[in-house]
């Protein structure tokens, strides 16, 4: 008989939400009994048969999902599903920036480009070492008006340079900047593009990211409450004006940050 408990438990249906997830989006994950997996190379924390996955907004039709159970006799058991995926509206803006964010870069830029650009990929990847923080629903950083969404191309200075991998709202220089929720501070730095950023990490893989910056009021391992303000709006890196870029990440993979609003 414990052996068929066993058995049945180690098959039970893959299960997500939402049911048809757009590009760039942070999906839940349902797999009772479930040991681990991955998606898009980023690897599932499963707790009560439940975890956080994101899907990169570069994915076309579906994403696949890969779960490992641990078998009644100690060897592992996987099992692969697709998940169909809903193309993502897009927008086109159109910026203008100071010229020195636009022409290529002199060896000693792109050198300073290159360390800061893995300095953010180490923190997204150490976010998977941490356990999870959080204990109440995600917040907005600002109650302000969004300015830019996630997803859009952006044109700069007339020439279509990149995509927009976060969320703009609106503010005044000085304004204060929540913690989404509770957190551990992982990077605090001032970047060429992101100007004075901060990073924190809120464990199970999820970080969230506040750039452009006039001031952070954290430093790094710090823990920091939901609503706790971590630094003021500001206008540094490049920017057309003051006002908060919030980013969120599953390891090395951004999706929308207001998906971590709806999360239950």
């Amino acid at each position: 008989m414990l052996l068929l408990l066993l058995s049945a438990f180690a098959v039970q249906e893959i299960a997500w939400e939402p049911a048809v997830p757009l590009q760039g989006s942070l999906v839940v994950i349902s797999a009772p009994g479930a040991l681990t997996g991955e998606v898009a190379g980023e690897p599932l924390h499963f707790r009560d048969g439940h975890a956080l996955a994101a899907v990169p907004l570069s994915t076309s039709k579906s994403a696949t999902v890969n779960i490992l159970y641990l078998r009644w006799d100690g060897t592992l058991n996987g099992k692969t599903v697709r998940v169909p995926l809903a193309e993502r509206p897009t927008s086109r803006e159109r910026i203008r920036v100071p010229r020195r964010f636009t022409v290529p870069p002199d060896s000693a830029l792109q050198a300073r480009i290159d360390r800061e650009r893995e300095l953010s990929r180490d923190a997204a990847r150490r976010a998977h070492a941490v356990p999870q923080l959080w204990r109440t629903p995600f917040l907005r950083p600002r109650d302000a008006r969004v300015t830019s969404r996630f997803g859009g191309g952006r044109v700069v200075n007339g020439v279509r340079r990149s995509t927009h991998y976060g969320l703009d709202l609106d503010g005044r220089k000085g304004e204060p900047i929540k913690a989404a929720n509770r957190g551990v501070v992982a990077l605090v730095g001032d970047f060429f593009y992101g100007g004075i950023s901060v990073y924190l990490h809120h464990g199970d893989g999820v970080m969230t990211v506040y750039h452009h910056m006039s001031q952070p009021l954290v430093a790094v391992g710090d823990t920091v409450e939901r609503g706790q303000v971590i630094g003021r709006v500001g206008a540094t890196g490049r920017v057309t004006g003051p006002h908060l870029h919030w980013g969120a990440q599953y390891g090395l993979i951004s999706f929308d940050p207001d998906d971590l609003l709806n999360l239950p």
